[in-house]
């Protein structure tokens, strides 16, 4: 029968609690997250109690979310989808360069304001078949948005739950300053952490053996930094009788978008999928935080928060099941947003002093081609670089868009600089989509018309 969610319509929140227990060993050791520059968190709690965090609401909500995904086979899909259980559900898919899958917005940490996500080419338009659109300019007509106009928080919603329903749970930010001057943010709607209650350390040390030598030479290159040499060092892990995993899920939030019912009860659905998912599983869910932080969940419990009166009730947390998943299939859609991560390349070829600038033909290709005269370096003078004049091809370029700018200036001295700057942005197009650093000084244009010395 189908699952009944009619008890949370009258809850402003519902907050769960499991009881965790290490997986392994009698003394009950495990390695809590750490901090750079703080090591673990350790506080007094407003109880008077001490506390350690053992994973934070940033960790947590990355684990909500990849329990819920397949990774791919790292041949001929590095990316992956999601589970069985929750294939169907939209999100951005960018691919690369060559059209293999890149990421997804479900996996990156900003989501949909990913630059891999957002900074991409036009695709072809879902509400109007034929139109090229970018994914900001698809996004501001899906939430209408306008410039010095309050947010219309209802299309953002209705937008989001299309597009990538997981924005709705786990929060996004669009914080550029032309996109409704950073306006549009939302926060978690689900979220946890995992406290322990009056930790105790558990100290030891490690030891980094070297089997060849015992002996650093740092001159040589050889030190402890590069791996070379035996190290011996400390290491901390705590114990403690209580720890307990922290979730809540914001209904009245997810109600304040103007979701319909069915819509928040299929998102309050999934998320507590979600929770019972990292409750269990054994890759990114509780059972391995880390290789020395293993957890198993021994008692799980749930509340309800009256939206009313704010008093407590026990709710029965839907365990997994062919009802649960049936409850947020709504979410799913047969329409997907793919979009094309290119990289910012820019080629540079200086004009030799006596050309004219209208020596250089573009006509057909001036969204991909311009004219600059830099500003002068910091330390040299105006005269030095008064004439400086730079042909900037950017964009990406087809063999046949080359053909034609080549075709466009056969003669000299216009054909030299066009064939400079179109091998400076092949080299750096290169280095960038290859992802490794230029063997030249790629800022730097000599005398002659741009070739790197």
């Amino acid at each position: 029968m189908p699952l009944d969610l009619t008890p949370l319509d009258s809850a402003s929140r519902l907050l769960v609690e499991a009881e965790l227990k290490v997986a392994t060993g009698g003394g009950g050791r495990f390695q809590p997250t750490g901090f750079p520059d703080l090591g673990p968190a350790l506080y007094r709690g407003a109880d008077g109690a001490d506390w350690l965090l053992v994973e934070s609401p940033q960790s947590m909500a990355n684990r909500l979310e990849r329990v819920c995904w397949t990774d791919g086979d790292g041949e001929t899909d590095r990316v992956g989808d999601y589970n069985e259980d929750c294939k169907g559900i939209p999100y951005v898919l960018a691919t690369d360069t060559d059209n293999k899958r890149l990421t997804a917005s479900t996996l990156e940490a900003h989501r949909l304001s990913s630059p891999y996500i957002w900074d991409t080419r036009p695709f072809e338009n879902p509400d109007k078949p034929g139109a090229q659109i970018s994914l900001p300019n698809y996004l501001k007509e899906t939430f209408s948005l306008a410039d010095n106009r309050i947010v219309p928080w209802k299309k953002v919603a209705e937008g989001l739950r299309r597009v990538d329903p997981g924005c709705l749970l786990h929060g996004v930010w669009f914080n550029e300053a032309s996109f409704a001057g950073g306006k549009v943010r939302l926060t978690r709607a689900l979220s946890g952490y995992i406290e322990a209650r009056d930790p105790s350390t558990a100290n030891f040390g490690f030891q980094k053996r070297d089997g060849v030598s015992d002996r650093t030479d740092k001159e040589a290159g050889q030190s402890a930094a590069e791996g070379y040499g035996s190290v011996i060092g400390p290491k901390q892990h705590f114990t403690s009788a209580h720890v307990k995993a922290y979730f809540q899920i914001d209904l009245e939030r997810l109600r304040s978008y103007g979701l319909s019912k069915d819509q928040v009860h299929a998102l309050a659905a999934w998320a507590i999928y979600k929770i019972r998912r990292v409750l269990v599983s054994s890759r990114d869910g509780i059972a391995d935080l880390r290789t020395e932080c293993k957890f198993e969940a021994t008692k799980v419990s749930a509340e309800r928060v009256d939206n009313e009166t704010g008093e407590k009730s026990p709710y029965i947390l839907p365990g997994i099941s062919p009802d649960l998943i049936e409850a947020f299939k709504p979410l799913k859609s047969s329409t997907h947003i793919t979009v094309r991560w290119v990289p910012n390349v820019e080629g540079k070829a200086e004009l030799p002093e006596s050309m004219a600038e209208t020596a250089i033909k573009r006509e057909g290709l001036e969204g991909k081609t311009k004219l600059e005269t830099p500003k002068p370096k910091r330390g040299k003078s105006q005269e030095a670089t008064k004439s400086k004049r730079i042909l900037v091809v950017f964009g990406e370029w087809s063999s046949t868009d080359k053909k034609a700018l080549r075709e466009l200036n056969p003669e000299e001295p216009a054909k030299g600089v066009v064939d400079n700057a179109l091998k400076d942005y092949e080299a750096k197009w290169e280095a960038k989509a290859q992802s490794r650093k230029p063997t030249e000084n790629d800022d730097d244009n000599t005398e002659d018309g741009g070739k790197p010395e």
